[in-house]
């Protein structure tokens, strides 16, 4: 419900992130990061520019307006990227209506029309954030109803962030930087390098150390169990390290460590044995050395993988490839019970290079088409998890779920007894149809020959390349590019032992974001509106100044 209802009012803000940060012998160090989607809307909600001020501030990178201070960014003396985090900062608690008070009486300037005030309720958790807007006079109370406060462990935090971002710009060592993340109230994930040859991680955000509980429900949801109350000023310490024997820090989202908890209240940060992050720990761990180009061009390897095309929960794209985790199984089960088009299916499988776009790197960034193999990746492994979960969820709760969530759970149960989390359930089983396959196998199987028959005759992929589209509020549709799992902004900074040496950097659309009119009415933009198209559009990059 909240995700339809900000998407009726166009703030259906999607964000994630990656980054690396890379130790090297005599450069000192590297650090590339990106920032992936946002939302494209026209013009961007970031900025590429310098500050230089009083009180040591000396800085460049990336900002958005209203925020003080960079929000990625590089100095004289280090550079830093930040990652949305996972870490458990709220959680949701059910309320009787005797518990809610009056907060305050919030006044909207409303454009072209009279101010609009209304009013916030609270209690001693939070705002109320179901009925929305809640009537105390008007409230009836039930179960399809609640009322539920928002209990979230940076509240009355929230502007110190914006004293750690004055301090991380101005710190003077690592452990400077260090004393600035812990300011953070929100939950990043962030890397780090400097001119002294330190790389680092730190994870930020206030994340209250809870009393034993049931945390995957909202606060007295389930009947008799014990609602638990926890201290927001209380909080656990998040991880970090310096300096690794590896010589690389990166992630895309993962979580910090295997004994972190993943957030409940995002079924998103919900982490299993299949994760997007996997491709950057392959790429680093199987390169001994790479270039700056290398680091720089990583985010255009990444951008051209696709988890599912939309998932079953709607969501957009997501990078990595599914198809690594399950290459084992599948195989094996068409190499158990083959047909000539099951071995065919196969090799198309076998010769794939693991990336959406078909053609080769050098289509990465604008080829049209998708690779059949991709095609048939998606497919196969859709119809796998439908026909292992919908007869128990029923088509429209299973249509309801995340498709990453459901593989994951399928992982653990192809992996059986040896599986980390081990299934106490036979998920392959349909005990409502007998004639349905029964095993892991017979489902394989048939999910491929189901997937063929859908997907016809090859080529399969031709011209299905989407395209990621800008749009303005009032305008629609400005602009167009080939679509991939890529950035808002970017940048891969080279620290040598003065400061950084290269940096290059992109952003979308151009460095202006003004539309006039012309005198026919039709709109005028700025010179400068589209000057960025060919450098980001193409994943080339451009130079950004370095330090006096």
């Amino acid at each position: 419900m909240i995700a339809q209802n900000l998407k009726k009012i166009n703030a259906d803000i999607r964000m994630g992130s990656y980054a690396w940060a890379v130790a090297a012998v005599g450069q000192k160090a590297v650090i590339p990061f990106s920032i992936p989607v946002h939302r494209w809307d026209c013009h961007a909600f970031l900025y590429s520019g310098r500050i230089r001020a009083g009180r040591g501030i000396n800085m460049s990178g990336m900002f958005i307006p209203g925020i003080p201070g960079m929000i990625i960014g590089r100095t004289p003396h280090h550079a830093w990227s930040m990652q949305v985090g996972h870490a458990h900062t709220s959680d949701y608690y059910f309320e009787s209506p005797e518990d809610v008070t009056l907060d305050r009486m919030e006044t909207i300037k409303v454009a072209g029309g009279a101010d609009v005030t209304v009013p916030v309720f609270k209690t001693v958790h939070g705002p109320v954030i179901n009925p929305m807007p809640y009537n105390p006079q008007t409230y009836m109370a039930s179960a399809d109803n609640p009322i539920i406060a928002w209990k979230y462990a940076n509240r009355t935090y929230e502007f110190r962030n914006i004293e750690a971002l004055l301090d991380m710009a101005r710190a003077e060592s690592m452990d400077d930087f260090g004393r600035a993340i812990d300011k953070v109230a929100t939950s990043m994930h962030l890397c780090y390098a400097d001119k002294d040859g330190n790389i680092a991680y730190w994870m930020s955000g206030r994340d209250p150390v809870r009393p034993a509980g049931e945390y995957r429900f909202p606060q007295g949801f389930l009947p008799g169990v014990p609602v638990a109350e926890w201290d927001a000023a209380v909080v656990r310490p998040c991880s970090t390290d310096r300096n690794t024997s590896k010589g690389y820090y990166t992630g895309w989202n993962n979580k910090s460590s295997a004994e972190y908890d993943s957030s409940y209240n995002n079924l998103n940060y919900t982490y299993g044995i299949f994760h997007r992050g996997h491709l950057l720990e392959e790429y680093f761990s199987s390169h001994e050395k790479v270039s700056f180009e290398q680091l720089r061009d990583l985010a255009l390897h990444i951008a051209a993988t696709d988890t599912f095309g939309v998932d079953s929960n709607k969501n957009l794209h997501a990078g990595g490839n599914p198809w690594a985790f399950v290459s084992s199984a599948f195989s094996a089960a068409v190499q158990a019970d083959s047909t000539m088009e099951r071995i065919m299916a196969l090799a198309v499988m076998n010769n794939w290079d693991g990336h959406f776009v078909n053609g080769g790197s050098s289509q990465w960034a604008g080829g049209t088409d998708r690779a059949d193999a991709w095609m048939l990746s998606d497919a196969w492994i859709q119809e796998v998890l439908r026909l292992t979960f919908a007869d128990e969820l029923g088509e429209e709760r299973y249509e309801a779920q995340s498709s990453i969530l459901l593989f994951n759970v399928m992982l653990h149960a192809l992996a059986g007894e040896t599986s980390a989390i081990v299934n106490q359930y036979d998920w392959f089983q349909n005990t409502a149809d007998e004639n349905a396959p029964q095993t892991a196998s017979a489902i394989i199987v048939t999910a491929l020959d189901n997937a063929l028959a859908q997907l016809g005759i090859r080529p399969w992929g031709t011209g299905k390349r989407e395209e990621t589209v800008f749009k303005h509020a009032v305008l629609g549709q400005v602009h167009a590019m080939p679509f991939s799992n890529r950035s808002t902004y970017a940048h891969c900074v080279e620290m040598g032992p003065k400061g950084p040496v290269r940096i290059e950097s992109m952003f979308p659309l151009g460095e202006s974001g003004f539309i006039g009119m012309n005198a026919d009415g039709t709109p005028a933009f700025d010179p400068h509106f589209f000057s960025m198209t060919g450098v980001f559009d193409t994943f080339v990059y451009r130079e950004f100044p370095l330090f006096d």
